[in-house]
């Protein structure tokens, strides 16, 4: 719910723009007839808000938090996934190593029995050779070269060199395993973080359930009154200083617009559940899957909506003509209010904050401004391709 205080401010701060802005505004006669038009209704709504207040509070902080929550968890996975993928590439050049150990180690085996072999054609070491050729393995065999005093003196360095490498192999191998262990338990923490992001997913829905069917018509009316009123106040503003960029950029007016995420298009603009669905839903499960501006231009409003989240409405200059497009339920924003955007810049992670039922983008364009009716808004895949 949004406060009366804001709601005068933004007032105030319009009422106090200076002559140019007036004139530089002639031409939003449709965004200021209804911002005007909606200011007339506060006053009888205003019993109505201190009576819904406290429920309305309880209702956006439960489920901003949720929000949140989640947000904090997908940052925990990537991360997690981070260490993970770099402990598999040491992981995995560790037994690169390790196999070459053991490449040379089998080598230097075979030599050493070769020279026994000649030894015993030629010195007849009897006993002791098939005692060394006997040996079950490779701590018997060294027991065994022990008590033949001439091939240790004769092959020192080649013996100090294999026992050197049986040991270092020794030690990467436990080593190795400790990689693997270590990697398990990252895998099993993993596991448990993706389990509790379901479980406040689930915690989620069951909140949004609930609350939707307490919410009274006349509340929810409300809650958007204050919604459009100030989108459509900030939009004003938003128009002036894009304007005022494009005058001013040193380079020219870009043409065309951007696909604003990758992933899969699971909605498409049009009717949807008796209503319009002005937008489309792109779908993505990448835990880094980001959101960035489908055009340059300046951030109208960056805020959390319990319809849609964390949102970003950007305003676009492009041939002269003006644009709007809307970014829905992002995890969370990156940018603010009033910034400059250039095309293709970061505004978030894609999420499944506000009144959203899984993890996607909600991308509208409208040709002119955006209004609570949508009346400007155009199918993007006119503009953008998939």
């Amino acid at each position: 719910m949004f406060k009366r205080s804001v709601f005068l401010a933004v007032t105030i701060g319009l009422a106090g723009m200076s002559s140019a802005y007036a004139e530089a505004t002639e031409d939003l006669p449709e965004i200021r007839q209804k911002r005007f038009d909606l200011k007339q209704d506060f006053t009888e709504k205003e019993k109505q808000i201190k009576s819904m207040d406290a429920a309305e509070q309880k209702y956006l902080s439960e489920l901003k938090a949720l929000d949140d929550e989640v947000s904090r968890i997908n940052q925990e996975i990537r991360d997690l996934q981070s260490i993970m993928v770099e402990a598999e590439i040491i992981a995995a050049d560790m037994k690169i190593e390790i196999d070459k150990l053991a490449h040379n180690i089998k080598h230097r085996e075979q030599l050493i029995k070769k020279r026994l072999q000649t030894m015993q054609n030629q010195d007849g070491l009897g006993l002791y050779v098939d005692l060394i050729f006997d040996s079950k393995n490779l701590s018997q065999l060294f027991d065994a070269a022990t008590a033949v005093s001439t091939f240790i003196k004769a092959d020192k360095d080649l013996l100090a060199k294999h026992q050197a490498d049986l040991e270092l192999k020794k030690k990467q191998g436990s080593e190795l395993e400790r990689k693997i262990v270590l990697l398990e338990k990252d895998q099993l923490e993993l596991d448990s973080l993706e389990a509790e992001l379901q479980k406040r997913v689930k915690e989620k829905q069951r909140l949004l359930d609930s609350v939707q069917k307490q919410k009274q018509e006349n509340e929810s009316e409300l809650m958007d009154m204050y919604e459009v009123y100030v989108n459509l106040a900030s939009q004003e503003i938003a128009i002036l200083k894009e304007k005022q960029r494009v005058e001013f950029s040193s380079t020219q007016p870009e043409e065309g617009f951007i696909m604003p995420a990758r992933g899969d298009l699971t909605s498409g603009y049009g009717p949807r559940w008796g209503r319009l669905h002005a937008g489309i839903d792109i779908a993505d499960e990448s835990p880094d899957s980001s959101v960035v501006a489908a055009a340059s231009g300046t951030v109208i409003r960056s805020y959390y909506s319990a319809t849609y989240g964390n949102c970003v409405l950007i305003t676009h200059k492009i041939n002269g003509k003006t644009f709007t497009t809307l970014y829905a339920h992002l995890e969370k924003s990156t940018v603010i209010t009033g910034q400059s955007i250039n095309k293709g810049e970061m505004l978030g992670y894609m999420g499944n904050t506000g009144d959203s039922r899984g993890k996607h983008l909600h991308f509208e364009i409208h040709e002119g401004q955006w209004n609570y009716e949508k009346s400007n808004s155009v199918d993007p895949l006119q503009y953008v391709k998939k």
